[in-house]
């Protein structure tokens, strides 16, 4: 299996356990850590067209950052959100990963993750 991109914050328990499924199962993987360098728009955009899902899926809105700043009571555009995004990589939901024919994963989620780095999709 080619290289998966894994999307995550390098001190989240869950994005090291999403790490370490992958590599245990045998893939290839590059961590990107979100909070040091956000990624960019033409990033989450290609996220948002392969995934299928809207940007709120992609909003960490369990986050501290989300409660702190009331952003509940947003009325982002699909654009605003996706700026908010790249100024602050604690508002993605986390881990994203991403395969190398373009499938897109938000959250963590054991099997389906071994079945990815087996080469099974989900």
């Amino acid at each position: 299996m080619s290289l998966l991109q894994l999307y995550g914050y390098a001190r989240c328990s869950t994005c090291r356990e999403a790490k370490r499924t992958l590599t245990e199962a045998g893939a290839d993987v590059q961590f990107h850590d979100i909070v040091a360098s956000p990624p960019d728009a033409t990033t989450i955009r290609r996220w948002l067209q392969c995934s299928g899902r809207p940007i709120e899926d992609f909003v960490n809105t369990r986050g501290t950052v989300y409660r702190q700043r009331d952003l509940k009571r947003a009325q982002f555009s699909e654009d605003e959100w996706i700026m908010e995004l790249t100024r602050d990589g604690r508002l993605l939901k986390r881990p994203i990963l991403e395969t190398p024919d373009g499938e897109v994963y938000v959250g963590y989620h054991e099997g389906a993750y071994r079945r990815i780095a087996m080469g099974g999709g989900d």
